[in-house]
């Protein structure tokens, strides 16, 4: 067998027998001297190495940036350039003036998170309905998903200022319908009425009444919880 003409037979050695020789060589004759400086040499380039250093440092402290002194006119001429830079925030940080809401007024926040009724009523599963089902999902009662919408009506005082109805949220219809609304009114008594009606119909499920005193500038958030009901913060 041969690689480019030569016989396998003689690469092998020179491969398995070459590096040897060489380390030996290397070691014991001290043919690695051939690839490294004198100590003549050596000493030329730490002394090279010296001057370079001790020229950038002189270079680097010319380079440095020197601070410039501040006189009396300098700092009166700063002073006159940001001033009216300074005007203009003082301004505008005070005026025009913002009004929250015009005087003798308060407010009246709906913020309401309402779930509605199943459209399908949960129902009891049977003995034979739970063997059959995973130990995991042996549950008594089977509940739909799917809700139906909520809607709400508001009543300020005798009239009614909010009717809508809101679809529940979810891939699936199952999550809670969802009320946001924002009402000015005079300061003084008024009468509050809040009925939830479930889908479409015409009976509502749940009904709040609550008188109110607000003051000028006053604002009430009527919310809902699930253990309390509606409640006015």
């Amino acid at each position: 067998m041969e690689i480019a003409g030569i016989k396998v037979f003689y690469i092998v050695p020179i491969l398995v027998f070459g590096p040897i020789v060489f380390f030996v060589l290397f070691k014991a004759i001290g043919i690695g001297s051939l690839f490294s400086l004198s100590d003549e040499q050596k000493e030329l380039q730490r002394k090279h190495r010296q001057l370079e250093s001790a020229l950038n440092v002189e270079t680097a402290k010319s380079a440095r940036y020197k601070k410039p002194k501040l006189t009396v006119m300098k700092i009166i001429g700063q002073g006159l350039l940001y001033l009216p830079f300074l005007l203009v925030v003082g301004y505008f940080s005070s005026y025009p003036k913002y009004e929250f809401a015009p005087e003798n007024t308060a407010q009246i926040k709906l913020s309401l998170t309402l779930w509605g009724e199943r459209k399908i009523p949960c129902r009891t599963r049977t003995a034979e309905e739970l063997k059959e089902l995973p130990p995991n999902m042996r549950r008594a009662k089977s509940c739909s998903r799917e809700r139906h919408p909520v809607r709400i009506t508001f009543n300020l005082n005798g009239d009614t200022v909010f009717n809508k109805s809101a679809s529940p949220a979810g891939l699936r219809d199952d999550g809670p319908s969802s009320f946001y609304q924002t009402f000015m009114v005079p300061a003084g008594k008024h009468e509050l009425i809040v009925n939830i009606y479930n889908g479409d119909d015409d009976t509502p499920v749940k009904t709040f009444t609550q008188g109110v005193t607000l003051s000028s500038g006053q604002a009430i958030a009527l919310t809902h919880t699930a253990g309390e009901g509606i409640v006015i913060h």
